[in-house]
């Protein structure tokens, strides 16, 4: 269903691409609109908070000499990272999560459980590295969490919360991805994609597969040109799926609730000021 939107004369796409933005856009075009059209944003969760710590504590834990790379290591870099974050104004609403902490502990312990981290090949500027570069056409940047080589050149994402069961190939687009913008910046075959799922103790590995990896490349070019046409015409479709159910949008979305405001609008704004929404 394609809903004309009250956009400002001058409304334009964000001039970087992540793999999140263009997870949206095909998640639903609206929802990608109301998020870096419009500029509203959920306030941060539980869940969030979590998996930033988590990934903080993964990447320290990296950053040390393989023989120091201990789960007491580990477990002192969670008492001094955890904290710190948990002090910032974004976290600190869950500064008393025990809920929250207790799942970021067990993440960390689960790590052990699924790989020894004293024989994971990995240079401290393979960590978190950051990925700025052209990719047919369009502005690609993302962070991969860990690239290792120990015979294998392996791009890995740590997942925290379920595991993805059947819906697994979503969530190998994002390494499939990063991988393309690795050998794009860098000139260096990616051999195999890996996600680490810490709560579900569950670890995907995956060829490289250049036909999957590339078509990522084109998923992101096709991403760029259908949303450059929605921004010029003020019209965006929303896709109804089972994932509505779930969207902070759904109030004014007139897709899910037919008396809604046209997105944009200030009565459409008042509405998700008044549902908690935050505006950037």
């Amino acid at each position: 269903m394609r809903i004309e939107v009250e956009q400002p004369a001058k409304a334009s796409l964000p001039k970087r691409v992540s793999y999140s933005q263009m997870s949206l856009y095909q998640q639903c075009p609206l929802k990608y609109f109301f998020s870096y059209i419009a500029g509203w944003r959920e306030p941060p969760t539980s869940a969030l908070a979590g998996g930033s710590i988590t990934h903080e504590v993964c990447e320290y834990l990296y950053r040390l000499e393989p023989q120091d790379r201990t789960l007491d290591a580990a477990m002192d870099l969670l008492r001094e990272h955890g904290p710190r974050m948990l002090r910032s104004n974004e976290y600190k609403p869950f500064e008393n999560d025990l809920k929250m902490k207790h799942s970021v502990k067990e993440a960390i312990e689960n790590l052990f459980k699924v790989e020894d981290p004293k024989q994971v090949v990995v240079q401290p500027e393979h960590i978190e590295m950051e990925l700025s570069v052209d990719i047919n056409g369009v502005n690609f940047f993302g962070k991969v969490d860990r690239f290792t080589v120990d015979g294998v050149n392996r791009v890995t994402d740590y997942k925290t919360g379920k595991s993805p069961g059947k819906f697994i190939d979503d969530k190998l687009a994002q390494p499939y991805l990063y991988a393309l913008g690795f050998k794009t910046q860098h000139d260096i075959d990616v051999d195999e994609v890996e996600l680490i799922f810490l709560n579900a103790q569950e670890v995907v590995r995956r060829p490289a597969d250049s036909g999957l990896v590339l078509a990522q490349g084109e998923n992101l070019a096709q991403m760029r040109v259908a949303s450059e046409f929605d921004v010029a015409n003020s019209s965006w479709e929303a896709r109804v799926s089972r994932l509505c159910d779930y969207c902070a949008f759904e109030r004014v979305c007139p897709a899910r609730t037919p008396d809604a405001p046209a997105p944009g609008s200030s009565q459409c704004n008042t509405k998700l000021t008044e549902a908690g929404l935050l505006h950037k």
